[in-house]
């Protein structure tokens, strides 16, 4: 393991426990006003970072759901002016710090990573902002702009294949309906239909607060007292996926051209082998090391593969775009299937301690940890989070148990089926537009 690794899994074994010790607050817990919250502070950070995740689907709760509709919820209540205050946006602007508002299948994160002396402004702005959500005419238009932007450029990157991929893998549900958002039916969003969404998804008995970084108890008080609308006692139900009876295979037309495979994997529920199918997607697929990047070459292709943690299932993910995307696809699916063949030992020890050192290496900054509880909190399981209790948590202690045999049968069981596959055909330019 590297020094700067190694650095990083002391910090998230011991860097929060010394301010901990100093104040009863306990890391993990609910406030009064029914906010779950992770406390997790690092004063060898230079920055802190203020998080709020919610469960709720990106297509909004309507029968029809618009894909990117939370994160056009989630920007417009960043951009309108409060009734008393600075729309969030500009004041994380002001204060030097960066708002990043990121929408998933089934959640949307809020993160406003800024300097120490101005977490407690920007907390009590942001849980004011969402708790009690003000929705303006302008902070849609700002939120239009901002979504349909973002649509766009995704729209010429593999997530457009990876939207595609949940299509094919589903019948319904939120993994189904993508997170990618067209023009016309992001512009066709109404106020009344935006604030619904907002009072609904994001109430406090909705929310996961995190704080990393920088930080201290006493940012909490600010929060500890706002209570959530009567009857708010509940976090929002996820939504039921369907799975279609046999894997699909589908040829869209598309800002981006290239093939995607996708496989069903575990639940975050059956922790050993979502620890593994991460493994395996890291093994794989890492940059210049994986199996795959040393298999592909130099070919002018880009390929992409992860494991992606969900309650019920998990999805495996592989995109492959790039001129020589046909010929390298072969490639990828023999290497693929040679997962179910044990590793040599020596083989696997250099792989595990590769992984390893990836995982801390995501948690590098204040936003990666903070990433890292988010996703595993609101997918029900913030106990498995890799960033929970650090190289001696649980996720860790599944990493160590790993062996080569168990890894093969986790390959074969789950990668060894025929994989649902999705074909996009790029547009010429001037036929492209956001979405297709």
């Amino acid at each position: 393991m590297g020094s700067r690794a190694a650095i990083i899994a002391a910090l998230l074994v011991c860097g929060g426990a010394g301010a901990n010790a100093q104040t009863p607050v306990p890391p993990t817990g609910t406030l009064p006003g029914g906010v779950a919250y992770e406390l997790r502070p690092d004063s060898a950070q230079s920055a802190a970072a203020i998080a709020l995740w919610y469960r709720a689907p990106s297509g909004g709760f309507d029968a029809t759901p618009t894909p990117g509709f939370s994160r056009l919820a989630a920007t417009t209540v960043a951009a309108s002016t409060p009734i008393a205050g600075t729309p969030l946006s500009a004041l994380v602007d002001r204060f030097g710090g960066r708002l990043v508002i990121e929408a998933y299948p089934d959640s949307v994160a809020i993160t406003a990573l800024v300097p120490p002396d101005h977490v407690a402004a920007v907390l009590r702005a942001m849980t004011g902002d969402y708790f009690a959500p003000v929705v303006t005419a302008p902070g849609l238009e700002a939120g239009l702009l901002d979504t349909a932007a973002d649509a766009l450029l995704r729209s010429f990157a593999p997530d457009a294949i990876e939207d595609a991929l949940g299509a094919a893998l589903f019948a319904g549900g939120p993994l189904h309906d993508g997170t990618i958002g067209t023009r016309e039916a992001l512009a066709d969003a109404k106020l009344d239909r935006v604030r619904a969404f907002a009072e609904r998804a994001f109430r406090p008995a909705n929310a996961i607060l995190i704080l990393t970084g920088n930080v201290d108890s006493s940012a909490l008080a600010s929060v500890a007292t706002r209570a959530g609308p009567a009857g708010d006692a509940a976090p929002e139900p996820g939504a039921v996926q369907a799975a279609r009876p046999a894997p699909a295979a589908r040829r869209l037309d598309a800002n981006i051209g290239g093939t995607g495979l996708a496989w069903i994997g575990p639940p975050i529920a059956e922790e050993a082998a979502a620890t593994t199918m991460d493994f395996l997607a890291d093994e794989l697929f890492a940059p210049k090391t994986g199996a795959i990047a040393k298999a592909v070459g130099n070919r002018k292709a880009t390929v992409t593969g992860k494991f992606v943690t969900y309650r019920d299932p998990g999805i495996f993910l592989v995109t492959i775009s790039g001129d020589d995307a046909a010929a390298v696809r072969p490639i990828v699916e023999r290497t693929i299937a040679d997962a179910a063949k044990p590793l040599l030992p020596a083989a696997f020890a250099a792989a595990r301690a590769a992984f390893v050192y990836h995982l801390l290496d995501d948690m590098d900054s204040p936003s990666g940890v903070a990433d890292t509880y988010g996703w595993y909190a609101v997918e029900g399981d913030a106990a498995y989070a890799p960033a929970e209790g650090g190289t001696q948590g649980r996720y860790f202690r599944l990493v160590t148990a790993l062996t080569p045999a168990a890894v093969a049968r986790t390959a074969a069981k789950y990668l060894g089926p025929a994989p649902a596959v999705v074909t996009l055909n790029a547009l010429p330019p001037a036929d492209a537009k956001a979405g297709s």
